[in-house]
């Protein structure tokens, strides 16, 4: 499960988000920083403004988001924002 995210070290955490806005600029940095290595599906296969808004839908629901993509090289990047109350 996504939140067994928290019983791992504090040094893999990123960054804390006070609000959904702020984790979802998190979200949009981390993805803008991976992008380019992408497949080209991956990266622009949703449209920026459906990818981010539902994140931001998510959050703001109470749920929690997982994302992961393939990269060039045999590589994986995932991303997560667990909501804690």
């Amino acid at each position: 499960m996504t939140r067994d995210w928290l019983k791992k070290p504090q040094s893999m955490l990123q960054r804390k988000a006070s609000t959904p806005e702020e984790a979802v600029e998190w979200l949009e940095e981390v993805f803008d920083h991976y992008a380019p290595k992408m497949a080209y599906s991956q990266a622009m296969g949703i449209s920026r403004d459906d990818r981010f808004g539902s994140a931001l839908s998510d959050l703001r629901s109470g749920n929690d988001v997982s994302w992961g993509f393939p990269l060039v090289g045999s590589k994986y990047v995932a991303l997560a924002v667990i909501v804690v109350r």
